[in-house]
């Protein structure tokens, strides 16, 4: 693959380093690598491996310079067919992710300090993946950032070691000019890395006449007066001349080797320590201040010792120890060697990082939207199957409505079912921006957008999913795979099949699909035995409402008193179904029929009406969600249609009938008959649909109530 990897400049550091040994062990394994940064000492070195250099001013922090970065980062990565953007500091990050957002490529962050809770800093979190370099970094960034824990991945840092060779066990330096110890401290020059603590640590064991000297390898980065305040430190407590001033150093194998202590008293949690893990590779025992990502790399009084932060007597003694306890020094040594083998080698960390890559371009994290429409809801099943089979291994959410959340409560297909529920006041701009939030935590990678609605293709953009998919007809511009709709009228499931070929997602047939649970089997036939139906007895279910909105779907409620009546003539048990609000109209209906059906209107959860349906030899509705209820269950029904066209809006179903009688108006998609005839609905006639009936029961006079679809469920992969 092609990563491209963003740092402020290439000069010598932890950071920069840690680039140069990524970027080596790439492109020894086949991989392209270009690194953009403002340049540096370390850019030949780089070029030397057989990686590319770009030179940007991305180290420059103001506003202005992040964004006209942007356009040369989003040329480079579509030029170049760069695969993901890996930013590893703050500055250049704000310009890679937009870029690799506007590219539509991964963005990976590495965060290497424990930032303050700063916006400037947050960018840093926007990482489809955030890798950190401890378990204490991980920590904090959950903490004070409220990053996802799943996002996070901890990659401790790498030693070559084939450079820091082991020296053994004994070993023991000794300078030429009277047998002095060396003690080394190795880092930039900054009041962070605790300088000056090594300074009075130093001056106390010279009070004790112990012959070491202290050797500070790093400068400061930029303009400083903290050597100058070390020096003067120095100057007063009389251990000038036992200081050596090494600066910046390319040969930190060598330098190591030389050394007969590392110390590294920080006095502010770091997140790693390179310096650290380099010199248990040589075989130097350290000495480090109990804080931060420190007391991971060294196991006090097993591979070197802990000491309080700030404190010189302890960090004195510390160094006393190591140097004049040989067995203590001994197995530190050997220990801190094998550990540094097992868990801090560069192969390892190139293996994690590559996974992390691999995973982000392979197996993307996918939000698909379903937000209402009961009937919709169940229509969504071929899709979401289809999209589980292209992506076996990827994480896949549903942005649900609480209305539609019994549909996919048990689909096995998605991970989780994220509830967008406007009932708990999520209408209000406030609440809705902190619904995006949430997704945004979670760092999607693909949108497939079911719902199709302005404010789910705004809230897909606002939440930073970088690729999203959907038809072109609102707020198309918040869409980057935007689907012009269909010229032809297609079915609801080819209708949705039709977009997911758009994203190169493969259908997988329109067989619609329910997971109802044990119980929701057992209260449907405890209904059917509380209504004293006898067992075997042909049972035909009806559905007198529908949508409260879409009062022109609806057959007269005379007309099913009627068709009740002619049923029970036949020796026909006839079930009623409905949501609760519609129990007046079960009420009426009793009133205007003789033969009293069983109405079990408002009795029943979504999931156990689907199970009551499975039960029936035939269920009649109109164009309602207990239609596609009928279809994935399995049940011939019969279909009454008026003012929508059965050419968009019919299930796939093998024992289906559609009753259409087609006017001069048809379809008129109106939620208010324009004509105020109702005409579409009135010209089917109870002769017409008792006749119906009785040819799909004569068809099914041998179907027993099955199990199908969950039997189904259980037998596909997911």
């Amino acid at each position: 693959m092609h990563v491209l990897q963003l740092i402020p400049t290439l000069d010598v550091g932890g950071v920069e380093r840690g680039v140069l040994d990524l970027t080596g062990a790439l492109v020894a394994q086949g991989h392209q690598v270009t690194v953009v940064s403002a340049g540096g000492s370390l850019v030949d070195g780089l070029r030397r491996m057989g990686a590319q250099h770009v030179t940007l001013p991305v180290q420059q922090k103001s506003p202005t310079a992040i964004w006209r970065a942007i356009p040369a980062l989003t040329e480079l990565i579509r030029s170049t067919q760069v695969d993901l953007v890996h930013a590893r500091s703050r500055v250049p990050a704000w310009s890679g992710y937009f870029a690799a957002r506007r590219a539509g490529v991964p963005f990976v962050t590495t965060c290497h300090g424990f930032y303050n809770a700063h916006p400037a800093s947050r960018v840093m979190t926007w990482g489809r993946v955030v890798i950190v370099p401890s378990t204490a970094l991980a920590r904090y960034l959950v903490q004070a950032f409220h990053l996802p824990v799943e996002r996070v991945r901890v990659i401790p840092r790498g030693v070559d070691l084939e450079r820091f060779v082991f020296r053994g066990a004994d070993a023991a330096v000794t300078a030429p000019s009277g047998g002095e110890r060396r003690i080394g401290i190795i880092g930039r020059l900054t009041a962070l890395k605790g300088h000056a603590v090594a300074i009075r640590a130093l001056h106390q064991l010279r009070q004790q006449r112990l012959p070491v000297r202290l050797c500070i390898v790093g400068d400061a980065p930029g303009p400083s007066r903290l050597r100058e305040r070390l020096e003067a430190l120095a100057r007063s407590l009389g251990v000038e001349r036992a200081i050596e001033w090494q600066g910046i150093r390319h040969d930190v194998p060598q330098v190591l080797a030389s050394l007969d202590v590392i110390v590294a008293p920080s006095v502010y949690p770091e997140s790693f320590g390179r310096s650290l893990i380099e010199a248990q590779a040589v075989g130097v025992p350290v000495a480090a201040s109990d804080l931060g990502a420190f007391p991971e790399l060294v196991q006090d009084g097993d591979t070197g010792l802990l000491v309080p932060p700030g404190d010189p007597t302890r960090l004195a003694g510390a160094v006393a120890r190591l140097l004049g306890d040989a067995p203590l020094r001994r197995r530190v040594v050997e220990q801190a060697r094998h550990r540094v083998e097992t868990a801090y080698a560069l192969p390892r960390m190139v293996e994690e990082t590559l996974r992390v890559y691999q995973d982000c371009v392979t197996t993307p994290r996918i939000l698909v939207w379903k937000l209402s429409a009961l009937g919709d809801a169940v229509l969504a099943g071929p899709s979401l199957r289809a999209i589980r089979r292209r992506f076996p291994h990827s994480t896949i959410h549903l942005a649900a409505g609480r209305a539609v959340y019994e549909v996919f409560a048990r689909c096995p297909y998605v991970n989780e079912v994220v509830v967008y529920d406007p009932a708990r006041k999520d209408r209000a701009w406030a609440a809705k921006f902190r619904w995006i939030r949430r997704l945004k935590r979670t760092a999607y990678d693909l949108s497939i957008d079911l719902q199709n609605s302005r404010w789910t293709h705004a809230a897909s953009w606002l939440a930073g999913i970088r690729m999203r998919l959907g038809y072109a007809r609102r707020w198309a511009r918040a869409l980057n795979q935007p689907v012009r709709l269909p010229a032809e009228p297609l079915g609801p499931v080819a209708h949705q099949h039709y977009l997911l070929k758009a994203g190169g997602i493969v259908p997988d047939g329109e067989a619609l699909e329910l997971w109802p649970s044990d119980a929701d089997d057992a209260a449907a036939d405890g209904l059917l035995r509380e209504a004293q139906i006898p067992p075997g007895a042909p049972i035909v279910g009806i559905h007198l409402g529908g949508s409260g909105r879409w009062v022109t779907k609806r057959w007269d409620l005379d007309r099913w008193a009627a068709l009740c009546d002619t049923l029970a003539a036949e020796g026909i048990q006839v079930v009623v179904t409905g949501h609760a609000s519609e129990r007046p109209m079960g009420d009426a209906l009793l009133r205007l029929t003789h033969a009293r059906p069983h109405v079990l209107i408002g009795r029943t959860r979504l999931m156990e009406l689907a199970c009551l349906i499975k039960r029936c030899r035939v269920f009649i509705t109109g164009d309602s969600a207990p239609l596609h209820l009928a279809a994935a269950v399995g049940t011939p029904t019969l279909a009454l249609f008026g003012p929508t066209d059965p050419q968009r809006h019919v299930p796939p179903s093998a024992h289906l009938r559609v009753l259409y009688k087609r006017v001069f108006c048809s379809p008129c998609y109106s939620p208010r008959c324009r004509t105020i005839t109702h005409a579409c609905m009135k010209r089917i006639t109870v002769e017409e649909v008792f006749t119906a009936t009785k040819q799909l029961l004569q068809h099914t006079a041998s179907r027993q109530p099955t199990a199908h679809s969950r039997q189904q469920t259980e037998e596909t992969p997911s």
